[in-house]
């Protein structure tokens, strides 16, 4: 179950990013300083610390009735709030969430709790799905077929 969020800088995605065949390869990073994530859709043309955010969601969590900061749990909860997020944003502009990439596992340990990551491949509003492919929003949706 993905955390309550709101967009603090709405997602504009820039049509350089998409490339001819209308896929754009994009990372989310999100941090935190406490309790709420910070999560941004960035180019990977920069290293993270220096490109201007795409677009950008806080999270906000009642940690009086239950608090899961500290739990390895809440790190999966955010980046499932950013897939949430962006299957939302993707359908909204007619896109197709292609591939969905947690790369959690290449943080290192202690840095875990605190910042997590995922890359996210976008196919545009011309883009030609494959024949017979299944895509991440078929599979994040559960409209994929067995």
């Amino acid at each position: 179950m993905p955390l309550h969020y709101e967009a603090t800088k709405p997602l504009a995605v820039p049509d350089s990013e998409f490339n001819e065949n209308h896929i754009a390869v994009l990372l989310v990073i999100g941090n935190r300083y406490g309790g709420q994530w910070a999560i941004d859709l960035l180019t990977q043309r920069e290293h993270p610390d220096e490109a201007t955010p795409l677009g950008t969601i806080e999270t906000f969590y009642d940690h009086q009735s239950e608090d899961l900061t500290d739990s390895p749990r809440y790190a999966q909860l955010g980046l499932d709030t950013a897939a949430i997020w962006l299957l939302a944003e993707a359908k909204r502009r007619s896109w197709r969430l292609l591939v969905w990439e947690s790369l959690n596992d290449q943080v290192p340990e202690d840095a875990r709790k605190f910042t997590i990551g995922a890359r996210v491949t976008f196919g545009g509003e011309q883009f030609v799905p494959a024949p017979g492919a299944t895509y991440a929003d078929e599979i994040l949706t559960g409209a994929a077929k067995p």
